[in-house]
């Protein structure tokens, strides 16, 4: 893929956690001619996609995509969270290109977002299942006593996660809740143990949030060129921010089989 800067390359977001994984709810529609843009100041950034595996079900894009060019653009979906989905699969050779704005964010102004959330968001992303065991929410709490705003509170306990468990691919399904045996029963996961784990805790604090799936950039191959593969599939976390939109964070250390972007 073609793109001026890397970016995490988005395929879909997921709101509702059942304790055991997540599930996306509501319908996507037929893409027409353009998305809304994030709520906030933000920069274009243009994605031009190549595919070379045999056959692909999504289609990756930066954050915040809001055009879809070239033949792709007559069969693309958009689902209720913002993505965007191809019709049918793609297939080696098929080509798209994506218009995005990409929010630009400072801490200071998260800082000074306040929590004043729209109610359809705080309806979708705030949701936990009535089975979370209530030691998250108090051992979270407890962590981020000294955060004032909801940006400090997502950082701690983003740095807690990168700092106190190990990554590790070679780990067996917990049973019950994920959130709560990653918190007190693991020593170490993969990026979506670390994930699944911030939202829940942010959740628990009143702070909407949602586990975002894609790709980190790849390979860079040439100064405005990436080779993206499987091996760099990845998620993440995304919190909301009165007047900006949703923001990237990343509780997952960084690994030497893999690139990643800092977060915010």
């Amino acid at each position: 893929m073609e793109s001026e800067s890397a970016q995490y390359w988005k395929v879909g977001s997921y709101d509702r956690y059942t304790g055991g994984g997540w599930v996306r709810t509501g319908e996507s529609e037929l893409y027409t001619s353009s998305l809304p843009r994030p709520e906030g100041d933000s920069r274009r950034l243009v994605q031009n996609f190549e595919i070379e595996t045999a056959r692909m079900a999504t289609m990756p894009a930066a954050w915040k995509p809001v055009a879809v060019r070239g033949a792709q653009a007559d069969r693309t979906r958009v689902t209720q969270h913002d993505g965007i989905q191809p019709l049918g699969a793609l297939r080696a050779g098929d080509e798209y290109t994506v218009v995005s704005q990409v929010p630009r964010t400072h801490p200071d102004q998260l800082r000074a977002a306040g929590t004043e959330y729209p109610d359809h968001i705080k309806d979708r992303y705030l949701q936990l299942p009535e089975s979370t065991p209530r030691q998250v929410g108090e051992y979270t709490s407890q962590l981020t006593a000294n955060a004032n705003n909801p940006y400090d509170t997502a950082r701690v306990i983003e740095t807690w996660l990168e700092d106190n468990r190990q990554y590790s691919l070679d780990v067996e399904r917990p049973e019950g809740d994920i959130a709560y045996a990653f918190l007190f029963q693991m020593d170490s996961g993969y990026c979506t143990y670390y994930a699944t784990t911030m939202v829940t805790m942010l959740r628990t604090q009143g702070i909407p949030a949602r586990l975002a799936v894609g790709y980190t950039p790849g390979e860079q191959v040439a100064e405005d060129k990436w080779v993206v593969r499987g091996l760099d599939a990845h998620a993440w976390v995304e919190v909301y921010f009165p007047g900006t939109g949703w923001v990237e964070f990343d509780p997952t250390p960084a690994d030497p089989g893999r690139t990643q972007r800092p977060s915010v």
